[in-house]
């Protein structure tokens, strides 16, 4: 359980109609019913076709900003962009192993939006993105998105070779057409207007001319119905049937808009202003919209293609239901703001957008290069603010996310922006600063267990901008690798910084760092006084400042008294601390499991039973409550008393979950072993938690070698990984520090 260190993203609910179409003139996927052997739509480029250019992560950024910037066609361009779909692809696959089907579907779809019409090409997919397909296919179903799940099933069915998978997707293939020739049994107006907006679905993913010149069509004939429609009824003033009313109207009211989103996700103005002129859009476009996208289709400027994705992102972050479909507005959106962004780089406004696009699509590391365009030259601080602030938010989502590689390729991608906010020009008027990037990332680092990047990290950012918070950090990094000497210079240095005095809670850590280094290198007086220094702040800080400082003043307060043998008074403290956070309860959940883990530590079964109950009835993070479960177990395990039944009435409720949690409930309740826990740990946080309840369980048993075990994730470098402060905290060795007598406690 990771506490909260760095403050500062299946199966489908119903069948798809996924082949209203004739698969014989379909697109990427074009294997058909008749069991075609080509892709006919595949953009091939002859005998002057490179082969793809292999992208490392490393270089991926800078690859996909290049074709972002340059958008003419040449078999040089073609190959990096097989070479990015494909890596683009792998980062989905990725996303997909670490449980994270919704973050994958998006880079499968970012992979495709990076093309346009008549770019892809057969070598693009191959067998390794086989998994991303799948899951994007299950995700996109589950929404009840017919046309893309359509596009993506039609290439999912040429990458698989012959065999059960491919006959079972056959076979759901069959049974799709059933469904959708059996569903489709509205009025007019309602079937095509499924027809239109599976067609549309498809094409957003399939960048093939028949494909748009399909969906196109069925727009078309869904416009033209409802304009029929209207003039029935001027002529005769009956209304058409209820049913179709609605759909009529939605037709009448964005035709022409949905029209030209469907090209302009491919960037096509031109194409998109002919068309409307010829069909049945033209009848209903908004005359403004109208004139804006002519502006952009034949004068073609930054300002032209600027003004028109102001209007899609007015659409797109407005309140409540869209009035087209949010893939198609999120597409053309996307396809604008490129054409933008490619007439003029260094439009701010733009790069924010197509910066939150690539985010969403899963290419974040992108993001920093195209705010850095966007930036100029000479840029304003508070322009530097802001992307400097989205650099933040995009590393700290990443880690949320669990790609730790992602948060790295986006610090590296980064560098250029951090290079123009080192300048002197912008000292002290940065939030967040480089610095503070630096040590968010090496916070990153040390949560996945590489203190060889961490160090560095955190070394160049105190060198730039000094921090209590960053010296304890370094201190208990260097107290974790047995460097005792280091970790108290640290410590010390940590609370003589200047800014120490206004940052009382930050030093009584500190503080509590060289109390607890001293202790171990058997310093009873400077532990002493390093123990009685931090008691004077936390009591100090408890009695002022806002709801969440008190909360953490009494929790610090009680790790102090619990050192000094203070037991109840450390316990009064804690239930202080839960009665304040039951009133923030952004702080509740950290707070519950502080609580148990210190009943833990303590052997304090009523304590730890109180607070899990808190956090039960408060309905904190079901998460969490399997954290609290599995010590509050231990508690009871140990001490042999027969259980509460709060262990179980968690347990139970997480056992069928496939997530981390659901593992550990499941090893709980001793459905899986030992080894199946070890192997379900995806990642390197998941491992050092397994290693810790496994060795805790042992020692309970009494096993010969536990502690040798627990000793082992006592020392390791993720210092605020709970678990880890949790094995520190049971071993660790008596202080003999006495309680002055000077204090009164509360």
């Amino acid at each position: 359980m990771v506490t909260s260190g760095l403050e500062h993203l299946l199966h489908p609910r119903r069948l798809l109609a996924a082949l209203y179409l004739c698969i014989g003139a379909a697109g990427i996927g074009s294997l058909g019913c008749a069991g075609q052997k080509r892709d006919a739509n595949l953009a091939v480029e002859g005998e002057h076709q490179l082969a793809p250019t292999h992208i490392e992560d490393a270089k991926f950024a800078t690859a996909v900003h290049r074709l972002l910037r340059e958008g003419a066609r040449s078999p040089e361009r073609s190959a990096l962009l097989a070479g990015v779909v494909r890596r683009q692809l792998t980062h989905a696959t990725e996303s997909l192993a670490q449980g994270n089907h919704a973050r994958s579907a998006s880079s499968v779809v970012g992979a495709f939006y990076l093309l346009r019409i008549g770019e892809a090409r057969v070598d693009m997919f191959d067998e390794q993105n086989i998994r991303a397909l799948e899951g994007a296919v299950a995700h996109v179903s589950a929404r009840g998105d017919e046309g893309r799940a359509l596009a993506l099933m039609l290439l999912l069915r040429r990458l698989l070779p012959d065999g059960p998978k491919r006959q079972q997707l056959d076979t759901h293939v069959a049974a799709l057409r059933r469904w959708m020739k059996d569903t489709r049994t509205g009025g007019d107006m309602a079937n095509l207007r499924a027809a239109e907006r599976a067609a549309v679905g498809h094409s957003l993913l399939d960048p093939t001319r028949d494909s748009l010149d399909r969906a196109a069509t069925a727009i078309n004939k869904w416009i033209k119905r409802a304009v029929e429609y209207n003039l029935r009824y001027q002529q005769t003033r009956r209304l058409p049937p209820r049913e179709e009313i609605a759909e009529a109207y939605r037709a009448l009211q964005t035709g022409g808009e949905t029209m030209a989103a469907l090209y302009l996700r491919y960037g096509m103005a031109r194409e998109a202003l002919e068309v409307i002129e010829s069909t049945a859009a033209g009848r209903v476009a908004s005359p403004a919209f109208f004139g804006r996208l002519r502006a952009a289709a034949r004068d073609d400027t930054a300002e032209d293609w600027r003004l028109l994705a102001r209007d899609f992102a007015r659409i797109a972050f407005s309140k409540g239901e869209l009035p087209m479909d949010r893939e198609l507005v999120d597409a053309a959106l996307w396809g604008i703001a490129l054409e933008a962004y490619r007439r003029d780089p260094t439009s701010l406004a733009v790069g924010h957008l197509l910066a939150d696009q690539l985010i969403e699509l899963g290419m974040p590391e992108v993001a920093p290069l195209v705010l850095r365009d966007a930036l100029g030259v000479d840029p304003s601080t508070v322009s530097l603010n802001a992307v400097m602030a989205a650099v933040g938010n995009t590393l700290s989502e990443q880690f949320e996310a669990g790609s730790v590689a992602g948060a790295r390729r986006v610090f590296a991608s980064s560098q250029p922006l951090f290079a123009l906010a080192d300048r002197d020009a912008y000292a002290g008027q940065l939030e967040p600063s480089t610095a503070q990037l630096r040590q968010m990332m090496a916070g990153i680092e040390l949560r996945s267990g590489n203190l060889l990047a961490a160090r560095p990290l955190l070394a160049t950012a105190l060198q730039a901008e000094p921090t209590v918070w960053g010296y304890t950090m370094l201190g208990m990094l260097e107290r974790q690798a047995g460097k005792l000497d280091d970790a108290l210079a640290h410590a010390t240095r940590a609370i003589e910084l200047p800014a120490a005095k206004v940052l009382p809670l930050d030093v009584a850590r500190a503080q509590l760092l060289a109390f607890e280094v001293m202790r171990d290198k058997g310093d009873n007086s400077g532990a002493a006084e390093a123990l009685e220094i931090a008691l004077e702040l936390a009591l100090s800080t408890r009695k002022r400042g806002t709801g969440e400082t008190r909360v953490r003043a009494e929790q610090l307060l009680a790790r102090v008294l619990d050192s000094y043998g203070e037991r109840q008074s450390a316990s009064r403290a804690i239930t202080r601390a839960l009665d304040i956070a039951s009133k923030h309860r952004q702080v509740l959940s950290e707070t519950v499991l502080s609580a148990v883990g210190r009943g833990l530590v303590q052997k304090d079964m009523n304590a730890a039973r109180g607070a899990l109950q808190i956090g039960i009835k408060a309905t904190i993070d079901e998460h969490d409550l399997v954290y609290g479960a599995l010590w509050l177990m231990f508690l009871e395990r140990e001490d042999g008393g027969t259980p509460d039944g709060k262990v179980d009435r968690v347990l139970l409720e997480s056992i069928h979950d496939d997530t981390w949690t659901g593992h550990l409930a499941r090893w709980a309740r001793n459905i899986i072993d030992d080894d199946a826990l070890l192997k379900a740990a995806t990642t390197y946080t998941h491992e050092v938690e397994a290693a810790f309840y496994i060795s805790m369980r042992a020692r309970i048993a009494g096993r010969a070698g536990a502690d040798k075990q627990l000793a082992k994730v006592a020392s390791n470098p993720l210092i605020e990984l709970m678990e880890v402060q949790l094995a520190r905290d049971i071993l660790a060795p008596k202080s003999g520090a006495k309680m002055p007598h000077k204090y009164s406690l509360p």
